[in-house]
């Protein structure tokens, strides 16, 4: 197994997340290549992991004939979730003020960055001209604080803040209950979660771990976690599965 990390304009690794990664497969002794357009990358192998955006990682995969889910709101974790969730159209919400105040998001992933809908000017940026992405709706909800949980083989490797007041406290068995409830996991993800202004800690929501922003995780649990998902996408072994 080799690993290809993303590297930018300036010839250095793109950004801390994807060196993270260098640091923890170069902590296990891999071979790390490096790559700046993923299209011209050559000699990859199926079990190679690639270190790089969410668009690099999908291209990649589309290669091998391989779609990765969207599961931003897993079905068996809505009783989590602690507000109403639903999809629509970018069109529908743009066209109807009366539906405003709600918080929305790209069904495909990364598409534009999630955003409460108060006014015309929240919906900048989030479609392209021509375009009518599907999008998933939600009642906005104040969250104080909230965190990333890092879960590798149904394992919880660690909790780290990544918004909000650092005194604010989650409850701790929401997690281990959201973690025993998700059925249908991945073998690498993160669950998002956070503390309301209520005092409820509720699910914000799940993401893959294919591409996932590291929050200060240790960079060997990192590294281990990414090549869990992509060895479990490419039904290739786990070279880091110890």
């Amino acid at each position: 197994m080799k690993v290809y990390i993303k590297k930018g304009p300036d010839n250095e690794i793109a950004n801390h997340n994807f060196y993270a990664a260098y640091d923890g497969f170069k902590q296990m002794g891999y071979e790390i290549r490096y790559f700046q357009d993923v299209n011209e990358l050559s000699g990859h192998q199926k079990e190679d992991v690639i270190v790089s955006y969410v668009e690099d990682v999908r291209t990649m995969l589309s290669k091998y004939e391989i779609v990765a889910p969207e599961m931003d709101y897993p079905e068996e974790l809505t009783a989590f979730l602690g507000r109403k969730v639903w999809k629509s159209r970018l069109s529908i919400i743009a066209n109807n003020p009366g539906e405003w105040n709600v918080f929305i998001k790209p069904v495909e992933d990364k598409k534009f960055t999630g955003v409460v809908v108060r006014s015309t000017k929240d919906l900048m940026g989030c479609g392209t001209y021509g375009e009518d992405p599907v999008i998933l709706c939600s009642d906005v909800v104040k969250f104080v604080a909230e965190w990333r949980c890092f879960v590798r083989y149904g394992n919880i490797l660690d909790v780290r803040r990544y918004r909000g007041n650092w005194r604010s406290q989650f409850d701790y068995r929401v997690i281990e209950n959201i973690v025993l409830q998700y059925k249908s996991a991945p073998q690498g993800y993160a669950v998002d979660i956070g503390i309301t202004d209520k005092g409820e800690t509720l699910l914000i929501e799940v993401n893959d771990g294919y591409a996932l922003g590291h929050y200060g995780l240790f960079s060997l649990d990192y590294a281990k976690l990414l090549s869990a998902r992509w060895s479990e996408l490419t039904n290739t072994t786990d070279e880091c599965a110890f």
